[in-house]
């Protein structure tokens, strides 16, 4: 102590200022859920998933995700399940590509999300990938795995309660196994349950965070609506209390009662390829495509031109397959003429052109009447 005081007082008359050295101070620690994502995320890089480096690829899904990632972090949106984004604790988003077939994507804690290569197939427009990885923003945003991952301790604990009890109370061993069974049942069902609401509450908040981004939210719809149709064509499998996801069909409705409400128009051709016009030519000719399928081939590109035109902006008036017919070799849409065909169009008998196109285009209609809505 009198040393100390010594060289004090010697610093002080030679009209120095001593600093004492001091440990700089330590590292914010990370954030729970970060690391929880961090370190399962580096697991399974050790495991050997395998994610897609495909320059072209990595851009589109980076470009959507950080307009995504970003609004997140200022934008508050209700949580029916987890909690509301933490404003003030912003995550720092990564997303990643699996090289994985499969129509499927995933989140981490933290910020971590994950598309499926087969997904970024399947979605036929950036509207409906944006849907989808919004719905993932969600779930890291709103906290939906930790959240998970406490109910699923906490339902844990007490199924060791419940197998302590019955061993204490001398429940025969058969019976405290038939109680067990019951337990992990009852589990499942608890945290599917708990899935099915965080799901809805995904799908929910991943519309909004795409239609502030500047996508249209119809997209998380039609994608939807695809996946459901294309399931039906599968083998019915009943998930029961297994099922981890509301099924397609009542989330799709939910998504168009929320759009609604939005005020926002439903119009499906602009977020697919649902009833999909385009032209192009075929040698000396120009044809006009319908779902890929030729409705009119003339010589002509400018009268092929303006009846895709024609023909596009009928179809975005919610037709159905009535309100199209001919009259002679005119096909009429609700009254008005949308092409007369002639013998440019590649045949002497134009009336008969006009009765090919007309059942073209209704049964295009027919199709998407049976598979284009639930």
């Amino acid at each position: 102590m009198k040393r100390t005081v010594a060289l004090t007082a010697i610093a002080l008359c030679l009209g120095v200022t001593t600093v004492w050295a001091q440990k700089p101070p330590p590292p914010p620690a990370e954030d729970p859920e970060v690391k929880m994502g961090r370190e399962a995320h580096e697991e399974m890089l050790k495991s050997g998933l395998k994610l897609v480096s495909d320059p072209a690829l990595v851009k589109r899904v980076e470009t959507i995700g950080q307009k995504l990632a970003a609004l997140a972090n200022i934008t508050p949106i209700p949580a029916l399940y987890g909690t509301e984004n933490k404003l003030s604790r912003p995550l720092n988003y990564k997303f990643f590509i699996v090289d994985d077939p499969d129509t499927n994507a995933f989140a981490l804690p933290g910020g971590y999300v994950y598309i499926n290569k087969g997904l970024l197939k399947y979605a036929q427009s950036d509207d409906e990938l944006a849907g989808v990885m919004g719905h993932e923003v969600i779930h890291a945003a709103h906290s939906h795995g930790a959240k998970l991952q406490r109910e699923q301790s906490k339902l844990n604990t007490q199924m060791a309660i419940a197998a302590l009890g019955a061993i204490l109370a001398k429940v025969p061993m058969q019976d405290t196994g038939n109680l067990l069974t019951g337990f992990q049942l009852l589990a499942i069902q608890k945290v599917n349950g708990y899935g099915q609401t965080a799901e809805r509450d995904a799908d929910q908040g991943g519309i909004i965070l795409a239609q502030k981004a500047g996508y249209n939210p119809v997209g998380m719809l039609t994608f939807m609506e695809r996946l459901a149709r294309d399931q039906r064509s599968r083998p019915d499998v009943e998930m029961g209390i297994f099922r981890t996801h509301p099924p397609e069909k009542i989330r799709a409705e939910s998504m168009i009662t929320q759009i609604s409400q939005m005020g926002l128009p439903i119009n499906r051709r602009a977020t697919s390829n649902i009833l999909k016009v385009t032209t192009r030519p075929d040698g000396p000719a120009t044809e006009v495509l319908l779902d890929g399928k030729v409705f009119l081939r003339t010589t002509k590109p400018e009268r092929a031109k303006t009846v895709a035109e024609t023909l596009d902006k009928m179809l975005n008036q919610d037709l159905q397959v009535y309100d199209v017919r001919k009259m002679g070799a005119t096909i009429q849409v609700r009254g008005e003429n949308l092409v007369t065909l002639d013998t440019s169009d590649g045949s002497a008998v134009p009336e008969k052109l006009a009765e090919d196109a007309l059942k073209m285009l209704r049964l295009s209609l027919y199709r998407y009447v049976l598979n284009g809505t639930l």
